[in-house]
């Protein structure tokens, strides 16, 4: 484990752009007891967090966050630029990295350190407590500020992964770019989940929500601003293409399929999926508990800000009337499931009563 080569608790940070991430991450560094300024010229900011001007944000701050759409990435930049002294750290957010990291070192250069990420979360993954992930693309002139960064990062409480800006856009062409332009196909469809939709469909409606969730300029900057999404696009077309036109020829029932999709085998096909779709469950049981447990914590920060007690008896005796109604509902037995969820009010409870840990 990277041992931090300075406290982050001690580092002051400027966020330029407070729109839907910017917010969100000024939320979770606060939560890790860092400081923390904005500044937007059109976003509502809280008094106590907004900077005058970037000249002030740039003076107060040690490191300075560009959370700004990517077309904007060089004008923000060259602006800030004057305000910059070898004191800071200067990174971006972008969800692409080929373009911006070539605009921190042609205008930063050796004399400002900067590094290059793009923070796998935002304001739905935090919201659901999701596991948080950031890529830092380095710059090889500051070696020293990508190990600062990734020491802020690990103290958010994010798996941090090292890879070029080449690599990481590569990669964001043939999974995220290409998850949003099948999804965003599917919403000019008019394919919504309905009541009936089948399992097979519950991943592509988590991303068509993405999607929908998500402003037009991210859209727009994922495909246009990623320099591999376009080949990755007609990759995508070309095959479901190839996959249309094997559909429409004619099949011999007799011959192995030209689909070649995996086989369940002779052996109980029926148990065996019915076993995998039960696997496949838990695990997300397993995570939905992790989130809980992430939640939970955050609960019992708050509580200790509030200096109310950890036990809420009317809030758990209503948690678990809820829950009984629930499985009633569902044709479950309400009694199993109340024992269930009072298992989980314990480890709810003994996850609040920890201290959070120190940054």
């Amino acid at each position: 484990m990277f041992k931090p080569i300075l406290e982050v608790t001690h580092l002051r940070i400027g966020i330029i752009g407070f729109g839907r991430f910017g917010s969100a991450l000024s939320g979770l560094i606060r939560e890790a007891g860092v400081a923390m300024r904005a500044w937007d010229p059109a976003a509502s900011i809280p008094e106590e967090l907004r900077a005058e001007d970037p000249a002030a944000l740039a003076q107060w701050a040690d490191l300075i966050v560009l959370a700004v759409p990517i077309p904007l990435t060089k004008a923000v930049l060259i602006g800030l630029r004057p305000h910059l002294e070898s004191r800071h750290i200067v990174i971006d957010v972008g969800s692409v990295k080929t373009v911006p990291c070539a605009l921190l070192d042609r205008i930063l250069g050796d004399a400002i350190p900067h590094v290059g990420t793009h923070p796998l979360f935002g304001p739905l993954s935090l919201a659901r407590a999701d596991p948080l992930q950031t890529v830092l693309c380095p710059s090889p002139r500051h070696p020293e500020a990508t190990n600062r960064v990734r020491a802020l990062f690990e103290s958010l409480g994010s798996e941090v992964i090292e890879v070029t800006p080449e690599a990481h856009d590569r990669v964001m062409a043939h999974t995220h770019a290409t998850a949003f332009f099948l999804a965003k196909g599917l919403l000019d469809m008019g394919v919504e989940e309905t009541p009936f939709a089948p399992a097979s469909f519950r991943a592509l409606s988590a991303v068509i929500e993405t999607v929908r969730a998500d402003a037009g300029h991210l859209f727009l900057a994922i495909q246009n601003e990623n320099p591999y999404a376009s080949e990755a696009r007609a990759g995508l077309i070309s095959a479901l293409q190839g996959i249309h036109e094997r559909l429409k020829a004619p099949q011999d029932q007799t011959a192995p399929s030209a689909m070649n999709l995996p086989d369940l085998g002779a052996a109980s096909p029926a148990l065996r999926e019915v076993r995998e779709v039960i696997d496949v469950l838990d695990q997300e049981l397993v995570e939905a508990l992790r989130r809980r447990s992430q939640l939970s914590a955050r609960a019992g920060e708050a509580k200790r800000v509030l200096g109310a007690p950890v036990r809420d008896p009317a809030r758990e005796a209503e948690l678990l009337k809820t829950r009984r109604n629930w499985a009633t509902a569902a044709g479950l037995d309400a009694d199993e499931v109340e024992a269930f969820f009072k298992s989980i009010l314990r480890m709810s409870r003994r996850t609040q009563a920890r201290p959070s840990p120190k940054p």
